[in-house]
């Protein structure tokens, strides 16, 4: 069955931003909803590093199975990147580490995170400049990994740049900036299993011919195993795909929670193809006040709303406004159009990612 977010769409007459809920312990991640080891890993600002998926030559990546959360988004030229956040554990190698994209300013404002990322195209770079200090922006860095947080390594003979997110704070500090811990609190959690919710186990996320993925629901441990594309789809080949491994823990990527985020995407810039000339290609988007979600958690999936205030983390609510809890855990966000098409097929729903180019 193929359906709009419109026919999901919580009312907005509903919504109430004003809910009250408890901050939690100075022990646990307010991002994850999880304790962890040793407190003092929180007192710091989050770290946010781009992290490359194509080419497919750059897989696997390092320290996408450590981040809290992960958002994956449409970049430009029908592939996607992940913008992916560290703060209850570190990665002693996170990257391949490329450039970055102004959907990247609204992440850092909202979780307020020092930014790793390799440069951006002059226009991104302008945004970033004027919202950010420059300590707060660590674009490119070549050198010794340690004592620089940013390095290349070769492995196998690529070339890849990246970073130990446990030395970027010190990095900004000595540049002349703040690593305090920030209010981060917003995100509501629950470990028992939530009533209602339709069973959904398998969510499948159609980018383009060339960016394709999905997650599995494996009900032994209670996650959503990660599997990727291996080849472009042209003509009549099939889809193919592979689990997306971790090159630093040798494990699959998973995440507790899978979110899709119906948000207005629009092109900043765009010039078409020429006999010389690549396509230009840079979007933006509306990331502000409420729109269609769905949480995927527990093997079930919810309708909700995601919400975005000025200084406050993004949330969701149900249709009485009551902000709805996460899985204790990491959470990955799968941001998509409000044209994205969706397609459901029993227990697996499929993604069709619609963005229409200037003609």
């Amino acid at each position: 069955m193929e359906t709009s977010p419109a026919q999901t769409s919580v009312p907005a007459s509903t919504l109430s931003p004003d809910v009250v809920f408890d901050e939690f312990p100075e022990d646990v991640d307010p991002l994850t909803g999880l304790q962890v080891a040793d407190p003092e890993i929180l007192d710091r600002r989050p770290v946010a590093v781009k992290i490359s998926n194509y080419p497919r030559s750059v897989r696997p990546q390092w320290g996408l199975s450590l981040a809290d959360i992960v958002y994956e988004y449409y970049h430009n030229n029908d592939l996607t990147r992940f913008y992916a956040i560290f703060y209850g554990q570190d990665a002693e190698l996170a990257g391949p580490i490329r450039s970055g994209r102004l959907f990247d300013s609204y992440l850092t404002d909202i979780y307020q995170d020092i930014l790793v990322f390799a440069s951006a195209d002059v226009r991104v770079l302008d945004r970033f400049n004027a919202e950010y200090p420059a300590w707060q922006l660590v674009p490119l860095l070549d050198g010794d990994c340690p004592p620089r947080p940013v390095c290349r390594i070769d492995p196998e003979t690529d070339y890849f740049l990246v970073a130990d997110t446990s030395r970027v704070g010190n990095y900004a500090v000595a540049r002349g900036g703040d690593n305090e811990r920030q209010d981060l609190h917003g995100m509501a959690f629950a470990d028992e299993v939530l009533e209602d919710g339709e069973e959904v186990d398998q969510i499948n996320f159609d980018y383009s011919y060339a960016s394709y993925s999905y997650w599995k629901y494996d009900s032994d441990s209670g996650r959503y195993l990660r599997y990727q594309d291996t080849r472009d789809v042209i003509g009549s080949r099939a889809q193919i795909y592979a689990p997306l491994k971790d090159r630093l823990t040798g494990q699959q990527v998973a995440a507790d929670n899978v979110v899709v985020l119906y948000i207005d995407h629009f092109h900043f810039f765009y010039s078409h193809e020429t006999d010389t000339d690549p396509v230009i290609e840079i979007v933006d988007m509306d990331f502000s006040g409420h729109a269609p979600a769905y949480l995927f958690r527990d093997g079930k999936v919810y309708s909700l709303e995601w919400v975005r205030e000025k200084d406050q983390l993004l949330y969701l609510v149900d249709a009485n406004g009551q902000r709805f809890p996460f899985k204790p855990g990491t959470t990955w966000f799968q941001v998509v159009t409000d044209e994205t098409q969706l397609l459901t097929d029993g227990s697996a729903w499929r993604f069709e990612f619609i963005l229409l180019h200037p003609e």
